[in-house]
C-alpha cells in the first residue's frame, strides 16, 4: 500500500512538471519545422496566449494557470482572440506545408528504395527492412499532414 502511494505521488510530480513549448527549427536546406521537441538551433516560439514559464515560481503557478476564470471575470475581445487565432493558423499552414515537402521526399526515397539492388532479391531481409522503414517515414509523415488539417478545421 505505502509503494502504491509513492508510485502515485512520483506519477504526479512528473506529469506536473510537463510544458508546452514550441520551438521553431530550421535545416540546412531552409525547411522550416514547428515541434514540442527541443533540437540544436532550435529557437522557443512565443505565442501571444500561450501559457509560459511563470519566473520564480514552481510548477504550482503553472497549473493554477489553467484554472477556469472565475464568474465576472474579463474575458479577451475579439481582435485579441482573431490575433491568437491568425498566429495560431499561420503556424499550422507552415507546419503543414513543411510536412508535406517531408512527405514528397519520403515518397521519393520510397521509389528509389523499392528498386532491387544489384545481386538482391524481394525475399531478403534486408530489402524488407529498409522498405519497410521507408513506409514507416511517409505513413509517419502522412499522419501528421492529417493531423494538422484536423486542427485547422478546429479553429473558429
Amino acid at each position: 500500500m505505502p509503494t502504491a502511494r509513492l508510485f502515485l505521488l512520483f506519477g504526479l510530480l512528473l506529469s506536473a512538471s510537463a510544458q508546452a513549448e514550441i520551438y521553431k527549427y530550421v535545416d540546412e536546406n531552409g525547411q522550416v519545422t514547428f515541434t514540442d521537441v527541443y533540437r540544436k538551433g532550435a529557437r522557443r516560439v512565443d505565442l501571444p496566449g500561450a501559457p509560459g514559464p511563470v519566473p520564480g515560481k514552481g510548477n504550482a503557478a503553472k497549473r493554477a494557470s489553467y484554472a477556469p476564470s472565475p464568474a465576472g471575470f474579463p474575458r479577451i475581445d475579439p481582435a485579441t482572440q482573431k490575433r491568437r487565432d491568425d498566429v495560431r493558423r499561420q503556424v499550422l499552414q507552415d507546419e503543414i506545408a513543411s510536412e508535406q515537402r517531408d512527405a514528397d521526399e519520403a515518397r521519393r526515397q520510397l521509389k528509389l528504395g523499392e528498386r532491387l539492388q544489384p545481386g538482391e532479391r524481394a525475399t531478403d531481409a534486408s530489402y524488407a527492412n529498409r522498405v519497410n522503414k521507408l513506409r514507416a517515414t511517409l505513413q509517419q509523415h502522412e499522419q501528421n499532414i492529417a493531423d494538422i488539417r484536423r486542427e485547422l478545421a478546429n479553429l473558429k
